[in-house]
């Protein structure tokens, strides 16, 4: 059985730790959802429904929300390689190709033929001659036309929204997309350990926390009420910053979609704010873990 949807990402910048911190404060969620049945009930489950008998919690509801966490999880490692890839591709341009938008594109254009071929003619020239004869090699071109599949734009539209694309990418999805799971993960207390037995189990449970000489120490109601406090305040913080991340995605992918394909202000600014996002965003780590439950 698999015991998880929302699956972490592996990278450790500022971005991915907001990304992770998202997706944990969806653990309740994530527990609940995981189908549980076996194949046969949830065959007669989907076949019940389809006859009209409803059960109070549909397995249509349940199939829905497994799917939706699904897209969601895999949202946020998209839009992660996304944003980095970006960066990555602009850093370079910055450091390798020092600005300079026809080397990047003639370079490129060389390379990628050298690799791939092309069936252009045009594009080889004679290099001599070895033991089985005449050896060619790519020609340069830095006209505008033999350029325009190998500009810095047109290789960064690979990162950006596109209509006829699949998939997460910068500004593909907007901040009121997450709105409902966006809510869950700031009133994420709501649904804490103690409130939940308390409330449902009809009992209250020790919660012990690990002191730092590895000692277990049960926690008083009055530090677990606190502890809900500050995390409510990080919750409001955490996606107030979530919000803004992709909202700012969305600027970017605006901006890409509408600049002069040489503007090299706009791709300055491009690569400043990719790496304010991905670098430079306040750096939510993981939080302190309950290390145990007893009656």
């Amino acid at each position: 059985m698999r015991h998880r949807i929302l699956e972490p990402l592996t990278a450790t910048d500022n971005l991915a730790l907001l990304f992770n911190a998202y997706l944990r404060g969806l653990s309740t969620f994530d527990m609940v959802t995981v189908p549980r049945e076996s194949m046969r009930a949830c065959n007669a489950l989907f076949t019940q429904q389809e006859a009209g008998k409803l059960p109070k919690y549909p397995i249509s509801d349940q199939a829905r929300r497994y799917y939706e966490m699904t897209v969601l999880s895999n949202s946020l490692h998209g839009l992660h390689r996304s944003v980095t890839g970006a960066l990555q591709l602009l850093t370079t341009f910055l450091t390798t190709y020092e600005l300079d938008l026809t080397r990047y594109a003639a370079e490129n254009r060389m390379r990628t033929i050298d690799e791939f071929g092309s069936d252009d003619e045009s594009d080889w020239e004679p290099d001599g001659f070895d033991e089985e004869g005449q050896v060619w090699k790519v020609a340069y071109k830095d006209d505008p036309e033999s350029l325009a599949p190998y500009t810095l734009h047109h290789d960064l539209a690979q990162f950006f929204a596109s209509s006829d694309e699949q998939g997460e990418r910068i500004g593909t999805s907007r901040a009121q997309d997450y709105a409902v799971y966006t809510h869950a993960v700031a009133t994420q207390t709501e649904l804490s350990l103690r409130k939940f037995f308390s409330q449902v189990v009809g009992k209250d449970i020790t919660i012990t926390q690990v002191q730092p000489d590895g000692e277990l120490v049960p926690m008083s109601l009055a530090d677990q009420i606190e502890d809900e406090l500050n995390e409510d305040i990080v919750n409001d913080n955490l996606t107030a910053e979530f919000n803004a991340v992709l909202t700012k995605c969305e600027e970017l992918a605006q901006i890409y979609h509408t600049m002069p394909q040489d503007s090299l202000p706009l791709y300055l600014q491009l690569h400043g704010w990719l790496n304010t996002i991905v670098h430079e965003i306040p750096r939510f780590e993981a939080p302190r873990g309950f290390a145990g439950l007893a009656e």
